[in-house]
């Protein structure tokens, strides 16, 4: 059902009634920094990005993905960048 969102680790799925909402996050897979192109894994945060699916049965999708922010481990670059997900964010 929500093959679109394979990149991403389903937590939960509930059905609010007129809205289903899908909570997920990112892998845990390491990340590249835009800037130097090093691999992260060094988390500094986390928030939540919120985005529409297709509707189901005429109800409303809302996804909330827990998306990292992490920490370039480069000396020199240093800079926090959040992860991508592309396709879905």
């Amino acid at each position: 059902m929500f093959s679109g969102l394979s990149p991403l680790v389903i937590g939960d799925v509930v059905d609010e009634g007129e809205r289903v909402v899908v909570r997920a996050r990112t892998p845990q897979n390491a990340a590249v920094c835009p800037v130097c192109g090093a691999l992260s894994g060094r988390v500094h945060g986390y928030h939540w990005r919120t985005v529409a699916d297709v509707p189901i049965d005429d109800r409303r999708v809302v996804v909330l993905v827990r998306v990292r922010r992490l920490v370039c481990p480069t000396r020199g670059c240093c800079h926090t960048f959040r992860e991508q997900v592309p396709g879905v964010l």
